[in-house]
Formats: C-alpha cells, sequence, structure tokens
C-alpha cells in the first residue's frame, strides 16, 4: 500500500515509487477499475434486472461508507482533532463532511483540524475519491446495459476504443480540464477494459503474454498518456491471469471473506491515528501495527456490516421493483 508511505512523509514528497511517473497507487487505482469492471459485467448479466442490481451495488457502498462517516465525526474525529472542542462541534466543515462522503462529493478535507499535526494534515481517508468514479460507472453500465446499447464483447470493445481516445484527446488538446472529465474518462477505460474481458472470456486466452508484450511499450511510451493503455493491457493481464490459473494447485484465497472494501476505506485512517498517536511513526511500523489492526477492522466491517446488509439484496431489490412498478401505473 503506497499510503504506508504517506502518512509518515506527507504528500508533498510524491509517491516512494514510480517509475516514469506511474506510481503503485496509480496503478493499483486502475486495476482495482479493471477488475470491477469484469465483475459488474457478470453480475449485469446474471441479473439482468435494474431493481436487484441497484439493490446489490447500494447495500454493498452503503452500510459500510455510513459507518465511517458517522464514526468519523462522532468518535474518531474529537480524538484527534487539533481545533478547540468548541471550533471542532461548532464548524460546517466537520458536520458537512458525512454528507461530503456519502454523496461522494470532495473528501480531501475531514472534519476541522483531524491530523492536524500529521505530515499529511487534514485528510481522514484518502481513497474516498474514487467512489463517486466507481459509481458513476456502476450508473454508466447500468445505462448501457439496459438500453441495449452496451451488451456484447463488440459493444465493450467500441466503448473502450472510444474512452481511450477521449482521455487522450483530452491529455493532448485539454491538459487544464476539469479533473472529472479526465478521470471519468481514464478511470471509464480501465472500466470498460474489465467489462470487455468479461464479455470475451471465451475469446481469450489465459496466457500472461499480453503483459509481456505490453509492459516495454509501457516502459518506453515514459510519461506519455499513451503508456497509460499498454499499462491497462498488462494489469489486466497479470491479474486475470493470477485469479483464474491454478498456479500449480497453490490456493489463489477465492475463498476468503470479502474485506476488500472495509480494507480500502479503512486503512487510510487507521494509519493517520497511529501516526497521530505516536504508535507507528514509520514505514516498518506502520506495516507492523496498521495492517492487522486494518485486517481485523475490515474483518470486522465485512462480518457485522457488510455481509448482513447483503443478505437484504432481494428484499431491497423487491421493494425497488415495488416502487418501479407503483410508478409506472400512476404514469398510466
Amino acid at each position: 500500500m503506497e499510503h504506508i508511505f504517506v502518512v509518515p512523509r506527507g504528500i508533498a514528497d510524491g509517491p516512494a515509487v514510480a517509475i516514469n511517473g506511474w506510481s503503485i497507487g496509480y496503478a493499483a487505482v486502475s486495476g482495482f477499475f479493471i477488475l470491477s469492471g469484469f465483475l459488474i459485467a457478470g453480475s449485469l448479466e446474471h441479473r439482468a434486472n435494474l431493481a436487484s442490481y441497484s439493490a446489490s451495488r447500494a447495500l454493498r457502498i452503503f452500510p459500510a461508507l455510513i459507518v465511517l462517516a458517522i464514526a468519523s465525526v462522532l468518535v474518531i474525529g474529537p480524538l484527534v482533532t487539533t481545533a478547540s472542542v468548541r471550533d471542532y462541534w461548532a464548524s460546517p466543515q466537520t458536520w458537512l463532511y458525512p454528507i461530503n462522503v456519502m454523496l461522494f462529493l470532495d473528501t480531501s478535507q475531514g472534519p476541522l483540524g483531524v491530523f492536524g499535526n500529521n505530515p499529511a494534515p487534514g485528510e481522514f481517508s484518502a481513497t474516498l475519491w474514487t467512489l463517486r468514479y466507481e459509481v458513476l460507472a456502476y450508473i454508466g453500465a447500468a445505462i448501457l446495459f439496459f438500453s441495449g446499447i452496451g451488451r456484447g464483447w463488440l459493444a465493450h470493445l467500441v466503448l473502450l476504443v472510444a474512452a481511450t481516445v477521449g482521455y487522450l484527446a483530452i491529455e493532448a488538446y485539454w491538459p487544464d480540464s476539469p479533473a472529472i472529465i479526465a478521470l471519468t474518462l481514464r478511470l471509464g477505460a480501465a472500466f470498460l477494459l474489465g467489462m470487455l474481458i468479461y464479455s470475451a472470456r471465451h475469446r481469450i486466452p489465459l496466457l500472461p503474454i499480453v503483459a509481456l508484450l505490453a509492459l516495454p511499450a509501457w516502459y518506453l511510451l515514459g510519461s506519455s498518456p499513451l503508456a497509460e493503455t499498454f499499462l491497462n493491457l498488462a494489469l489486466a493481464s497479470i491479474l486475470f491471469w493470477l485469479a483464474f490459473s491454478k498456479l500449480g494447485g497453490l490456493p489463489t484465497f477465492s475463498r476468503m471473506p470479502d474485506w476488500s472494501y472495509g480494507i480500502y476505506i479503512w486503512h487510510y485512517p487507521i494509519f493517520q491515528i497511529l501516526w497521530a498517536m505516536a504508535v507507528a511513526r514509520s514505514e516498518l511500523l506502520l506495516v507492523a501495527f496498521g495492517v492487522p489492526l486494518t485486517l481485523l477492522v475490515a474483518a470486522l466491517s465485512w462480518h457485522l456490516i457488510e455481509q448482513p446488509s447483503l443478505t437484504r439484496k432481494a428484499a431491497l431489490g423487491r421493494w425497488l421493483a415495488g416502487i418501479g412498478n407503483r410508478k409506472n401505473g400512476d404514469g398510466l
């Protein structure tokens, strides 16, 4: 996790490890969206029902996120803020933070004064910015699928090419464009690559040869935006080969509980807390204390919040479908 280096060093120093400007964290975000696109394509194909799909996505994201948002203000914030008690509770910044989290708005600053003396001050959970693009991808995928425009590998290929060309054009001709435009195209291309791999999975051999060809091209292209296309191809090749190959009988951890979301939303605040409390102020200590604690919190989040919430998917899907049916009936 790149944040193991960010928390004790701060953001100004840049990434601890990068090749031609491409950092581990940057690649990890792209890899996450590739995997997400693959899984969402499968979810749409198997559900083929908008209410069920919406219920599944909402229950996967919101319950654990609500707990994080509430805990940030009511539990953790008062313990780690450098603001006075009066200023903390009176500040709109404190009370707006949960709203920003739940509506996928600006989460770059947490409640007032949190982690004010840390090398990376102010940020409560630096990873939350990607959620707005994940939700946009969920919505876009649903629109494409249920409208019939984006079904099948050929449609996914055309959309992938369009998103990639759009991103390259923005980077070349409008480099100071609003971040939401460039990031939507960039992460959308990664997401569509995952969808394409799912829809063309019976046509694509499970070989790491793509990575062997793409990685040199990515390296030779340096910091050019075109390098990202080859980086995504390499990431996809490696990730899906590792996920689906037998690896000589070695375990692939496919049956482990899904702690990934809890790790994603909780690791940064946990690292920040450990630094603020002088428990772990080096990369080594963050690994020793932060990683096990993050896994523990992620496990609790999964077993106590996320997994129980997901058992309500069918009920929520029926409720959403009922709302849709009532609205359709009212419109007749």
